[in-house]
């Protein structure tokens, strides 16, 4: 009788055992996985993962091993849906002329990585190529290395906190916009290596970081910055160097922010030029221009306890 009771209680934890399992299998199961290894021109490539846990890497199921797209004209098109995404992915391409890579990545959801390298290899021209990265939740993390030519690049993160992009580029002639909204603590680093390059950043919540560098030997339209801010407590700090002609345009609308703007290097034909607009109070601003051309800043603050020093010098 006491061996009868025994089974049937060994019986029930084997059974509730099993039920354990086969809730973490399906668990797992949930995880969706995508290893790329892609090669040839004028490709149409469009994928959705809609779950947790969603990864895209290359052959051999490695983390570290990025999926490889290779070819010219190739359109892109990833779409990752639920919170912890993986991805990795570098596109090479060498045309001169027409278009590169045509990339979409929109993620929604939380806790992802996303790491993406167009051009990384350094072979061949990189010529024309697109960008449209959009993300929706908190702690995302996004690094993007551009090496090429003619390039446009559009980063958004809408309604979350604690995001972070990061990016590196090495490419003449090219746009970038970066726009920050809803939720706040998001952090925005740019490295920007042009000798043509349009970049426009709005920032809309509080506590926002950003930091921009400009280099290179700027062309006839040198470098340019935009920036708007729509916010509280958020940190600016700004670099345009190097030969060429360089623009900031800063607009504040906010209080206790604090914005760092620097130019120097030996300027093109119209030298340095930064506009201040700042609405707020208990602001502070520090700026300095330093170039063998023409120095000039219109400074525009309303508002009450802010503090501002600007310093130009040959």
């Amino acid at each position: 009788m006491l061996r009868s009771k025994e089974t049937k209680k060994m019986k029930g934890v084997i059974k509730a055992l099993g039920v354990l399992l086969l809730g973490m299998s399906m668990a797992f199961a949930a995880d969706n996985s995508i290893y790329i290894d892609q090669a040839g021109s004028s490709s149409t490539i469009s994928l959705k993962q809609d779950g947790g846990g969603n990864k895209i890497y290359g052959v051999g199921d490695t983390e570290g091993t990025a999926a490889t797209f290779t070819g010219s004209s190739q359109t892109v098109d990833i779409q990752q849906i639920g919170g912890s995404n993986l991805l990795g992915i570098d596109l090479n391409t060498s045309v001169a002329s027409g278009v590169g890579i045509n990339l979409t990545y929109y993620i929604t959801g939380s806790n992802s990585v996303a790491s993406i390298d167009v051009n990384g290899d350094g072979l061949g021209v990189a010529a024309n190529n697109t960008a449209d990265i959009q993300m929706t939740g908190d702690n995302n993390d996004l690094v993007f290395d551009l090496l090429g030519t003619g390039n446009s690049l559009t980063a958004t993160a809408t309604g979350g906190s604690y995001n972070d992009f990061n990016f590196t580029i090495n490419a003449d002639t090219t746009t970038v916009g970066v726009a920050i909204s809803g939720g706040g603590a998001n952090l925005t680093t740019l490295n920007l290596s042009s000798d043509n390059a349009v970049l426009d950043i709005d920032a809309i919540g509080a506590s926002n970081n950003v930091g921009v560098t400009q280099s290179g030997v700027g062309g006839a339209s040198g470098m340019f910055f935009d920036l708007d801010i729509n916010g509280s407590s958020n940190v600016v700090t700004t670099t345009q160097t190097d030969v060429g002609d360089h623009t900031m345009n800063i607009g504040i609308v906010g209080s206790s922010n604090l914005v760092t703007a620097t130019q120097n290097g030996s300027t093109g034909t119209a030298g340095h030029n930064i506009e201040l607009d700042i609405n707020g109070g208990m602001n502070q601003v520090s700026s300095s221009q330093t170039g063998a051309q023409d120095n000039d800043a219109n400074i525009n603050i309303t508002g009450s306890s802010n503090t501002w020093s600007l310093i130009q010098s040959d």
